[in-house]
């Protein structure tokens, strides 16, 4: 976790204390995108950030962690609904190639 505590230590715990992403990217110097990037990459890593509507925080509780696994969960099904269509299309599209 060393490499990562110039980020877990500006995110607050809790879902109470959330912040925004724009707030971590200014502290950081970041842009935005640049800061998702290193979040996502603090996540691959085992780092524990999760986040919800009210911005990035530390889990405080185990709710909280099952909270942001359900609204991942979530996301990712919609995704997949999303993305079902154009596979088919896809799909489709190569049938009548051949």
């Amino acid at each position: 976790m060393d490499g990562w505590t110039w980020l877990t230590e500006t995110i607050p715990i809790g879902e109470q204390d959330a912040v925004p992403m724009s707030y971590l990217a200014a502290l950081h110097h970041l842009s935005c995108r640049k800061m998702r990037l290193e979040v996502e990459r603090a996540r691959k890593a085992g780092i524990l950030i999760c986040s919800s509507d009210r911005g990035y925080f530390m889990p405080e509780t185990e709710a909280e962690i099952r909270d942001y696994v359900s609204r991942t969960k979530a996301r990712i099904k919609t995704g997949g609904q999303c993305l079902a269509p154009f596979l088919r299309e896809i799909k489709r599209a190569e049938g009548q190639r051949t």
